[in-house]
């Protein structure tokens, strides 16, 4: 776990309350998840002293369902037990979101895990999305001691590089409508890279040095989307040269 608590700012009333629902997640089940998507962007801005581009009220976790087969089952107990209900079922029989007032939480799990995993449901009933790149970032993932809305608390999230690689996996779904989004988030993620973050992480495996690769040709096909973020061109420079290191044998 890090020693010092990074101090999140909250920039609306949403935003707060899901965070608060992440502290009394982690409160009541500590291990078998990890943050991802906007609210882990907020995160690391955070964590660097650097002011988020795109505000997001909703937490994203995935499940950590290959190293705790009932996560699933046991997270949706654990939120049920603390206020929340699903909002909704989809058509596919998905639960994957989760409210309580203000507070919302979508769970995702890695994909090809087989039917068993994906066919696992939750205290509600319902199965919950598949996603890419999930197993990648809880691989990379550790505790974040955090302070929000003046509460102390731990949140566990991906690695910087864990995170480059959940935003291009994430930028993979092509059925996604707003998968511009992801351009945004990965140019804010690779301005906060550093030398060290690359250094004192595993090495790259050849999944994710080829889903990084890809997403580094789309970044320069649509410069336009993600130029006003500070930093971000010497950051993709960044990113090119940790995708020069060696990888795993």
């Amino acid at each position: 776990m890090t020693d010092s608590f990074v101090d999140v700012p909250m920039l609306n009333d949403k935003q707060t309350a899901s965070w608060h629902a992440l502290l009394d997640l982690y409160e009541a089940h500590p291990t078998g998840w990890t943050l991802v998507g906007g609210q882990m962007v907020h995160l690391w801005c955070a964590n660097r002293q650097s002011w988020p581009t795109r505000p997001t009220d909703d937490a994203d976790a995935v499940l950590d369902v290959r190293g705790h087969p009932n996560a699933l089952l046991q997270i949706t107990t654990a939120l049920s037990e603390h206020g929340f209900t699903p909002d909704g079922t989809t058509w596919r029989g998905h639960q994957h979101r989760w409210v309580r007032n203000d507070a919302t939480i979508d769970l995702l799990i890695p994909r090809f895990l087989g039917e068993t995993a994906a066919n696992r449901v939750g205290a509600g009933g319902g199965t919950t999305i598949e996603t890419p790149g999930a197993q990648k970032a809880l691989n990379r993932t550790s505790p974040q001691q955090v302070i929000v809305d003046g509460r102390r608390g731990t949140v566990p999230r991906p690695s910087l590089l864990g995170a480059l690689g959940a935003k291009a996996a994430a930028r993979t779904v092509t059925l996604d409508r707003a998968r511009d989004r992801h351009l945004i988030d990965f140019a804010v993620l690779a301005a906060l890279l550093r030398p060290a973050d690359v250094r004192d992480d595993a090495p790259l495996d050849h999944l994710e040095r080829s889903r990084l690769d890809s997403m580094v040709g789309d970044m320069k096909a649509h410069r336009l989307v993600w130029a006003v973020v500070e930093g971000s061109a010497a950051g993709l420079q960044r990113v090119e040269l940790a995708l020069r290191t060696r990888t795993p044998s």
